[in-house]
């Protein structure tokens, strides 16, 4: 493809303000008047060999705010995503990418994110150019914080040569998108609005003689966090990283950071995880997951496997019951574990507690029990679930029989009555759309609207 092939495509990304916007004087190329040849352009890279053009980096909202003119949704999200755009210029040291997750930076941003959503804020944006899977020659794509809006085109993931698919931060909805690169090196979707089923046969499935998808067999980061995502992670029995044609279970071994966060998944924590030799970042956190912590994560699978090379360990926000293992101490580089907000129950093991963890995230000076840093025990409360932890007077009841609970303060033993108000007004239910299932504040439970009870008066 010639120069002016090239530019002819990518032009039409700043059409609609080619009269209307005066670009930065840093900013090269980008309009009918440029002199520059297209590989001079900003936010392009072109293979220095032949000149193809390979990269394109238009993320952090370079293509919407400068190019388009349009503004920013949100500043802080927006200083996110800058530190990952800048690592992305390097893509050539991708295989060393493992990047740090903060906890309460994406927690934040996952508040203002719904905020939005319910409040019908979502940015007027434009689609996706479907144009640039003409450029066969693409390796890279950024187009982080651009407030694009729609699928993701089949001409896009159809590209052969993809090495990093970045199009985090957006308005893209669609089910997952089915990409045909067996170069894949990092595949980031997250905060968008995908929504359905991972589907089964994304990781391989023998029973079916599927393997598993050719763009997973180099990936070293697959993030879909912060999406709609729902059923269960298809990890379970025989169904992952296999390779039909070699009948081994030999792929995904350059994985390192694994986040399916904040979406909607069911289920268990597959064991399946446990072969992920290089996995350093496994982020679980805030879907409807039950069951026990797997010892995989500390004891990997298969004969002489090691424990895994985690990092970080978020799997706050779940409905995981048990206890919590104390063979997670046996991880020799973690350093931050996040537990809060499940039901699990018990004490922790020494051992954990004096691996020093979450040190970053809690950043609590104060002098507390170490164990208070990884999650507040029983019958205490606390904003975050971990440090500072609040103690709560015994009254008797099994309220707060979990570790690592979620709350403001230490509220006395509740009624039926006091437990559905609550739950009534957390889940706004003045708003619901259904105003039949309206609840009088203190009215009597068993006389509610959806409310079932049993013969002697307890709901059910």
């Amino acid at each position: 493809m010639d120069d002016s092939e090239l530019k002819e495509i990518l032009l039409a990304l700043v059409k609609p303000n080619q009269n209307h916007l005066t670009l930065p004087s840093n900013v090269k190329g980008w309009s009918e008047q440029s002199d520059e040849p297209v590989c001079y352009w900003s936010g392009i890279t072109c293979d220095p060999i032949d000149n193809s053009l390979i990269g394109l980096n238009l993320g952090n909202g370079f293509w919407t705010e400068t190019l388009l003119g349009m503004s920013q949704t949100d500043e802080d999200d927006t200083a996110h995503t800058r530190h990952y755009q800048d690592r992305l210029l390097h893509y050539e040291e991708i295989k060393d990418l493992y990047l740090h997750k903060n906890r309460k930076t994406l927690d934040s941003i996952h508040t203002r994110k719904q905020r939005n959503l319910q409040k019908g804020e979502a940015a007027a944006g434009p689609t996706f150019p479907s144009a640039l899977g003409k450029i066969k020659t693409l390796r890279f794509i950024n187009l982080s914080a651009n407030q694009i809006q729609g699928p993701i085109p089949k001409s896009i993931t159809d590209l052969p040569n993809l090495e990093i698919f970045d199009v985090t931060q957006n308005d893209i909805i669609g089910t997952f998108p089915d990409f045909q690169s067996d170069s894949l090196m990092v595949l980031d979707i997250s905060k968008n609005r995908f929504y359905g089923a991972i589907p089964k046969h994304l990781f391989g499935h023998p029973e079916i003689g599927d393997d598993t998808a050719p763009y997973l067999k180099s990936i070293v980061k697959f993030d879909i966090s912060h999406n709609g995502f729902n059923y269960t992670i298809p990890l379970n029995g025989d169904s992952g990283f296999y390779d039909k044609e070699a009948q081994t279970e030999t792929v995904l071994k350059n994985l390192q950071y694994f986040d399916l966060g904040y979406n909607l998944l069911t289920g268990t924590i597959p064991n399946n995880i446990g072969n992920f030799a290089s996995l350093q970042g496994l982020f679980l956190e805030n879907n409807r997951l039950v069951g026990t912590i797997p010892k995989v994560l500390y004891r990997g699978s298969g004969i002489g496997a090691n424990p895994l090379p985690l990092v970080q360990l978020f799997l706050q926000g779940n409905m995981l019951s048990g206890t919590l293992p104390s063979g997670l101490a046996q991880l020799p580089n973690l350093k931050e574990l996040y537990v809060d907000g499940n039901k699990l129950t018990g004490t922790i093991a020494p051992a954990i507690c004096n691996k020093g963890l979450n040190e970053v995230f809690v950043n609590d000076e104060a002098d507390h029990d170490l164990c208070d840093n990884v999650v507040c025990p029983a019958n205490s409360i606390s904003f975050e679930g971990v440090a500072p932890c609040t103690r709560c007077e015994e009254d008797g009841s099994d309220f707060r029989r979990y570790l690592g609970q979620r709350d403001k303060e230490c509220r006395p033993k509740l009624s039926e009555v006091e437990i559905l108000d609550l739950f009534f007004d957390h889940m706004h239910g003045e708003e619901w759309l259904d105003q039949r299932y309206f609840w009088e504040a203190g009215s009597p439970a068993c006389q509610r609207p959806g409310i079932e009870c049993s013969d002697s008066g307890k709901v059910t």
